[in-house]
């Protein structure tokens, strides 16, 4: 392997965004069709990944000194299967198990830790994994298909995910620290492996040309979806914390709705989608350390109102937003259009537990566009 480059540098000072990270993988798959009736389709996978990583970072307290990962070499097996029912000449059945794993970022592997802020109590630190491992998941998932005339589709599905070592940022109170003086806790940020997870949910979309409508109306169509997500996060005593909160950037309500409208030469989207409010980090803890270095309930007084109080977890705001598109063909392959986005200037922003503890407020205001483009393969 390579020397990192960063080792050349002169004077060269410690830097949480510089690590040397490689990362090889090998894989193979093989997949199987049977037709078991006229109706029925089984179509079997096996997906087999190799991976081998080296990674290197400065430490944090010399350039000279690199920090090592761990485990750098597994292997995973992936199997996958498919069956289609065919209900009807235009309906079916899926019935779908997978499985998959999402390997960690290598900043949250390898990069060195920031820093150590003493300004304030505790201290302030964010630190790498070297220890941290893939994600996996037995996925599953029934689906019901209807074909609609005039090119419609509705579709409604239920899945479950059951997640083995689930990646999340976490923080964690340390008693001792080095470089920070004794008696004074330090307030650890850091990406863990908790013990598992699992999602379960609902989905319904419907798309239509409704073609079907008389004049004018002829060339409208529309694209909707919703689904609806649980999620809980268990095993997660290393963040201080006993409950099953949900999981990181999960949503529990999502939905999509896009009325369209085409003609010959005219195109019009308009988008309105909706995230629900969603855990950003964890942050709120009913465990403390214990000057034995056991973990006891932490002081009450410490955590007004609980895991929806202002030392609750750290929130993103649910998020509605409007987009919309226009195009018109002009002739000799010249085209006209607009956009505009976030045309309702939707806040983004952070609470801590419940909305009215906020923690910051962002508006951004829409953004409009416009051109003219000329298309070199044009119809004639």
């Amino acid at each position: 392997m390579q020397i990192p480059a960063w080792r050349h540098l002169s004077g060269y000072g410690v830097n949480s965004a510089n690590y040397d990270y490689v990362e090889r993988i090998s894989a193979g798959y093989v997949m199987n069709t049977i037709d078991l009736s006229s109706r029925m389709r089984l179509v079997t996978g096996l997906r087999i990944e190799q991976t081998h990583m080296n990674a290197y970072g400065p430490n944090a307290a010399s350039t000279a000194v690199d920090l090592k990962v761990n485990g750098g070499d597994y292997l995973d097996v992936l199997p996958s299967a498919s069956l289609r029912i065919g209900l009807t000449k235009d309906s079916g059945l899926r019935l779908v198990y997978g499985r998959g794993l999402a390997r960690p970022n290598p900043q949250d592997i390898v990069q060195a830790s920031t820093p150590v802020d003493t300004s304030g109590s505790p201290a302030l630190v964010t630190i790498a994994n070297p220890n941290l491992k893939s994600e996996h998941a037995n996925n599953y998932d029934v689906l019901f298909e209807q074909y609609l005339k005039s090119g419609g589709l509705f579709q409604a599905g239920f899945f479950y995910k059951d997640l083995s070592d689930p990646i999340v940022n976490g923080q964690y109170i340390a008693k001792t620290w080095p470089g920070v003086p004794a008696g004074t806790n330090t307030l650890v940020s850091q990406v863990q492996n908790v013990g598992s997870a699992h999602i379960l949910g609902l989905e319904v979309s419907y798309q239509q040309r409704l073609s079907f409508l008389p004049g004018v109306l002829h060339g409208l169509g529309l694209s909707a979806n919703y689904s609806y997500t649980a999620s809980q996060a268990n095993g997660l005593q290393n963040l201080l914390r006993t409950d099953s909160p949900a999981l990181q950037r999960q949503a529990p309500n999502m939905w999509n709705f896009s009325p369209t409208y085409d003609t010959r030469k005219f195109s019009l989207r308009m988008g309105m989608s909706y995230n629900g409010p969603m855990i950003y980090a964890y942050q709120y803890q009913n465990l403390q350390l214990s000057s034995a270095g056991t973990l006891v309930p932490t002081d009450p007084s410490t955590q007004p109102l609980g895991a929806k109080g202002p030392a609750g977890d750290n929130y993103l705001y649910g998020h509605y937003q409007i987009d919309a598109q226009a195009s018109y063909k002009l002739p000799y392959g010249l085209q006209v259009y607009a956009y505009g986005l976030n045309l309702n200037n939707e806040v983004f922003g952070f609470y801590n537990g419940s909305p009215q503890y906020v923690v910051q407020r962002e508006y951004y205001k829409p953004t409009y566009a416009g051109g003219v483009r000329y298309n070199f393969t044009r119809e004639r």
